[in-house]
């Protein structure tokens, strides 16, 4: 657990925003693709919602692998 909270941390005290929310957004879209598939419902904008859960990860990976590398190049924050 602590490992998973060390990876949503921004810095050593704060943990980031845009972290949490891709987190938050992947465990919404998990739950709530798995309570239609269990009820056999259809649900009319799963497909836009699906779409902009993706689009949420994809750019928090993204800015992660941008922040990673700025960091190991400069030489940054330590």
């Amino acid at each position: 657990m602590r490992k998973f909270l060390n990876m949503l941390k921004k810095d050593k005290d704060t943990i980031s925003v845009g972290r949490f929310t891709a987190v938050a957004a992947f465990v919404l879209w998990a739950g709530v693709s798995l309570y239609l598939a269990l009820k056999n419902v259809a649900w009319g904008i799963y497909e836009p919602f699906c779409l902009t859960v993706v689009a949420l990860v994809l750019v928090q990976l993204g800015n992660k692998a941008i922040e990673c590398r700025m960091f190991r190049i400069t030489g940054g924050d330590k």
